[in-house]
């Protein structure tokens, strides 16, 4: 089976699976959640559309950062294939 990114993905799995994924969306509002020592509370929780939201992504960059996550799912997806 493919992997596939979803919205609905919970930060930790992003992080786990995708761990390129953390540079991306480190310079957008996951150096906050860092800084103020609560990310390990909310990336069990928190969906890549509610970061989106939480930190108030324009829908522009949004689209941008949805190509960069989506170019690294592929590429694992490469790594894996059979």
């Amino acid at each position: 089976m493919k992997p596939k990114l979803t919205h609905n993905i919970l930060l930790q799995e992003l992080f786990e699976k995708y761990e390129e994924s953390f540079e991306i969306l480190y310079p957008h509002g996951l150096n906050k959640l860092i800084e103020n020592d609560i990310l390990e509370i909310v990336a069990p929780r928190l969906t890549l559309e509610g970061f989106f939201r939480l930190f108030d992504i324009k829908d522009e960059l949004r689209d941008q950062l949805w190509k960069e996550l989506n170019k690294v799912v592929k590429k694992y997806a490469s790594m894996y294939e059979l």
